[in-house]
């Protein structure tokens, strides 16, 4: 097949050309970040950002981190707008190209620049990213390749300027031989209609037995696509039989031409299907898709327990692989081991610094570089782009989790705000994501969603749980997730046992909790493909109405 033999030559090239510089980075850190640094602030010296923040003038580090702030998005949105309105280079001497669109902490969307150049880094991290699995599992990538993306292009900004996913910019221009490998062709994701859009990727997933490989960012978009293949299972297997598509009617012109010689008459496969969705209980990815070889997804932080759910779902001989840090801001880090899921930090285009929570929780702005991080170690992320995100702080929490030659590797934690306090404990969302897999293994329990909620003028923590419709809870499982909790949170232990914290609650949830948990979300701005639960928040900030959704509530 001509594109497994470009896919073939295209890996070849990464590997005696990206990775191997890739490699030679990762030996000296410090040096191959100090370069990073120099790069962004010499060729950005003379915008406003840059002239009033001194970067003419910043011989090293130290000086860097003297003249330039740590700042969020809030600070520099005004620089963000100013490009926008007037066209002057008042955070990026190059024009952007696009602009990402995320949801911001104030209620308006933040609008993410991105230039050229940074799109290029991000394309070469795809192609790294794709090296790395093929290396991984060559079988995986021989048959149809089904990757979910965000739209190319989201809408218009007032002056003409498109934003929208740089994932889905980069997808939507990908070369053709290899385009031909995916499912989905790239104009499906345009579609604004989501219930639309889910449909019509079923459609072609479902048409397709010899589906190798699969790539999510989120693993509930997965588990989504999963329950809407047993809703709509024998409406799919009509129009698989007959070579149309039920919904073709409602899809925009571009589209429809996009899927005309993709839809093919397959009594066979329909037959199939019918057998699959006819053995009285759901259909799984092993079912439909049995030459399933690799899932990359989000694996850690507040995704795990998603990740856990798809795992089950998979062929005994697929493997569920870790996608890697990633933000609309930035890449982050390229999974070097599959195994572990381990990332090495993208030390080439941006630059790193990190600090410990504590740390930044008491005021402090002392960061550590790159090569100063230790193992096992927590850290929240600052970072430099080359698209004008000067001294970033994104919020997120990292871990130190091993070493690739010199330099650190790291895996994404959680949210810096899934953390909480009702008296002093300091409760992280990963202590409870701990707990809860200890107690789930303990017990065999598997939570389809879980949200952990402080309660300050209850002086307890309420653990809302969906385990499926007929799955109630065993006994001493609430307990047993409070000894976890005792053994992961020190502070925990000595409030509950002094009684200035009240015993956990454990609420079983109606089936479907998550997925409207997810939809009232994302009606508030929330964007599907970045999608993450917050797993532990406070109580009085949570506006879903879960109360209702307890089981005889």
């Amino acid at each position: 097949m001509i594109e497994n033999l470009l896919l073939y030559g295209g890996m070849l090239m990464q590997r005696h050309g990206a990775w191997r510089r890739l490699v030679m980075a990762a030996g000296d850190p410090e040096a191959s970040q100090a370069g990073v640094l120099r790069k962004i602030l010499s060729e950005n010296s003379t915008t406003l950002y840059g002239r009033e923040h001194g970067f003419d003038r910043v011989v090293n580090y130290q000086d860097f981190a003297r003249e330039v702030p740590v700042v969020s998005y809030e600070a520099l949105r005004p620089y963000v707008e100013a490009q926008l309105r007037t066209g002057e280079p008042a955070l990026t001497s190059a024009h952007p190209v696009m602009y990402a669109q995320t949801s911001g902490t104030t209620g308006e969307p933040k609008y993410v620049p991105l230039v050229a150049e940074e799109l290029q880094d991000q394309k070469r991290h795809m192609a790294l990213l794709t090296y790395q699995q093929y290396a991984f599992d060559r079988s995986a990538f021989a048959g149809t390749l089904w990757a979910m993306s965000a739209p190319a292009e989201e809408g218009r900004l007032e002056n003409g300027m498109p934003f929208g996913s740089a994932s889905g910019f980069l997808y939507a221009r990908m070369p053709r031989p290899i385009a031909a490998k995916f499912l989905v062709p790239a104009e499906v994701f345009d579609l604004k209609d989501n219930d639309l859009k889910y449909r019509t990727v079923l459609r072609l997933a479902l048409g397709k037995k010899n589906i190798t490989y699969l790539n999510a960012a989120n693993p509930t978009t997965l588990i989504r696509l999963c329950t809407l293949a047993n809703e709509y299972g024998p409406e799919f297997a009509v129009d698989i039989e007959q070579g149309g598509f039920a919904g073709e009617s409602r899809l925009p012109p571009h589209v429809a031409e996009a899927l005309r010689n993709r839809l093919h008459p397959d009594p066979a496969r329909a037959r199939e299907l019918r057998e699959i969705f006819g053995r009285g209980r759901p259909a799984t990815f092993a079912d439909l898709w049995p030459s399933l070889q690799l899932v990359s997804t989000w694996t850690g932080g507040n995704c795990g327990v998603a990740a856990e759910k798809v795992r089950s779902l998979l062929p005994p001989s697929a493997r569920l692989v870790e996608l890697g840090y990633l933000s609309s801001e930035f890449r982050g880090t390229l999974t070097v081991d599959q195994e572990t899921g381990a990332g090495l930090p993208t030390l080439q285009d941006y630059f790193f610094e990190f600090i410990e929570p504590d740390q930044w929780e008491a005021g402090s702005r002392d960061c550590l570089l790159l090569n100063q991080l230790e193992a096992g170690r927590d850290y929240y992320v600052i970072v430099t782009t080359p698209s004008g995100l000067y001294r970033y702080f994104i919020n997120d929490i990292v871990r130190v989790v091993g070493r690739f030659r010199m330099t650190p590797t790291i895996r994404f934690l959680q949210k810096g705000r899934g953390v909480t306090s009702i008296t002093g404990e300091k409760l992280y969302e990963s202590h409870v994501l701990e707990a809860l897999a200890i107690a789930g293994r303990e017990f065999g329990v598997q939570a389809d969603f879980f949200l952990m909620l402080a309660d300050v003028s209850g002086q307890a923590y309420r653990l809302y749980l969906e385990l499926g419709a007929a799955k109630n809870l065993p006994e001493r499982f609430s307990n047993n997730i409070e000894l976890a909790l005792f053994r992961l949170n020190e502070e925990y232990r000595a409030k509950r046992e002094s009684g200035r914290l009240m015993p956990l609650q454990v609420l079983l949830m109606k089936p479907g909790t998550g997925e409207a948990y997810r939809a009232h979300c994302i009606r508030q701005g929330q964007k599907e493909g970045q999608f993450k639960t917050v797993t532990l928040q406070y109580a009085h900030q949570c506006d879903f109405p879960l109360q209702s959704y307890v089981r005889g509530g």
